[in-house]
């Protein structure tokens, strides 16, 4: 029986966690599914919620906030799994998403990461498989010369991909819902826990992938909604702007050949 282990975390998110949770609950999908709930240092109603919809759910506290990946990291340890399924608590799956993912999973020997397509609350596709940035690129999108340029034209920089019309290799998706091969994952030791708090870590598990010779699919028969805030996007200079130019910082310095030869890994 194929064991996929399903990840969330929730730094004071209890009021978005039930509808995810209830998506998990109703996937229709032929087996063992283990939900795991990081209470990241913040004490809401995310335990008590978690509890009511799914009771059997493993929930780690944290005293103190840790980040992103290190939140995902152990969670996923605490529980064996084939599959793990990072998820943000916004984050709400059709009923067959996991049952496709497990199934593209099949398709693809080569997968060490599946990501479904994402939807906006509208109904509307998200950009959320994307291009390895551009030094270039990354100035452009995250410094007010976007507006210099124009949002559109910043939109075509060749950095996000239109919707898949069939399972598709990218070079990587967002972190918000991401499903992983327990052997490729291990092999890497998932995310890497120095980017803090969170940003680009789902950039950089994709590269080490390609670079290990795993690779990132996606694939449009899994979908899913995310309340995808695209915070980074809409200010310049705040804190989430700086963690996102940090965790650009610490890419960049870990794989300096994207400044030589361009984001072309695989």
């Amino acid at each position: 029986m194929t064991h996929v282990a399903a990840s969330i975390v929730s730094t004071g998110e209890g009021d978005k966690i039930r509808t995810c949770l209830e998506s998990l609950a109703s996937q229709r999908f032929d087996g063992r599914l283990t939900v795991v709930v990081v209470v990241n240092g913040v004490d809401d109603s995310t335990s008590l919620v978690t509890r009511e919809v799914i009771h059997d759910a493993m929930i780690l506290n944290r005293a103190m906030p840790f980040g992103f990946a290190e939140n995902h990291n152990d969670a996923l340890a605490s529980t064996g799994f084939d599959f793990g399924l990072v998820l943000n608590p916004d984050v709400v799956l059709e009923p067959d998403c996991i049952a496709e993912m497990v199934a593209a999973m099949g398709r693809h020997e080569d997968a060490g990461v599946i990501a479904p397509l994402l939807s906006f609350p509208s109904g509307a596709p998200q950009p959320s498989a994307r291009r390895f940035p551009r030094l270039g690129g990354t100035i452009l999108r995250r410094t007010p010369l976007r507006r210099l340029v124009g949002e559109d034209r910043v939109i075509r920089t060749a950095h996000y991909l239109p919707p898949p019309i069939e399972d598709r290799k990218i070079d990587w998706a967002l972190g918000a819902c991401l499903f992983v091969r327990r052997a490729a994952w291990t092999e890497l030791g998932g995310f890497d826990p120095g980017y803090r708090p969170l940003y680009i870590e789902d950039v950089d598990l994709a590269w080490r992938m390609w670079k290990a010779g795993w690779a990132v699919w996606q694939t449009p028969d899994a979908r899913a909604m995310h309340e995808h805030q695209a915070a980074t996007d809409k200010t310049f200079f705040d804190r989430r702007t700086l963690w996102h130019m940090h965790g650009m910082a610490r890419f960049v310095r870990k794989h300096p050949r994207i400044l030589v030869s361009g984001p072309n890994v695989r």
